[in-house]
């Protein structure tokens, strides 16, 4: 009796451990407020050529998903960040903010991270939108409130993945 206790406690402790690490948060505050109403940039026929030729190049077959520019302001630590901010086109309730690499998708506990399995991101120089493959799920912020349509919180890094 005493040796199923142990097993069980071990096999806890692990998956508490293996649980635990699943955080991105980090020391630099976010805010966005959905509740505001917002543009977003409309994609060209030269934009959707750019990234048709784009996919062909990578000789990838899988969805994509294209994120535009919105009006929508971020908040850093206090300070305000115009252009921070994308929409998912093909997912309207799916969000990208490009200052600390944050997802944020309406109607969830927590924006996250998406900087895994394969996942990756490209731009024009304009910036005006950005086409994503290998779009998948991500590490949480844990340190955020749920996202909703009003203001959202997260603590997170300081990483950008387009400068």
């Amino acid at each position: 009796m005493r040796r199923s206790h142990l097993v069980l406690l071990i096999a806890l402790i692990s998956f508490v451990r293996a649980f635990a690490g699943d955080d991105a948060s980090g020391p630099i505050h976010y805010r966005a407020d959905f509740s505001k109403p917002f543009t977003t940039y409309v994609m060209s026929e030269n934009d959707k050529q750019w990234s048709r030729s784009l996919i062909r190049n990578l000789k990838y077959t899988g969805n994509v998903v294209h994120f535009v520019k919105t009006s929508l302001t971020l908040e850093v630590d206090g300070s305000k960040i115009e252009h921070a901010i994308y929409q998912a086109v093909e997912k309207p309730d799916l969000f990208y903010v490009i200052n600390g690499d944050a997802m944020l998708q309406m109607g969830t506990r927590w924006p996250f991270n998406p900087g895994v399995a394969g996942f990756s991101m490209h731009a024009p120089k304009s910036r005006d939108f950005i086409v994503s493959v290998y779009l998948s799920s991500g590490v949480p912020f844990l340190s955020s409130s749920p996202v909703q349509k009003g203001p959202v919180d997260w603590k997170g890094q300081d990483w950008t993945r387009f400068k």
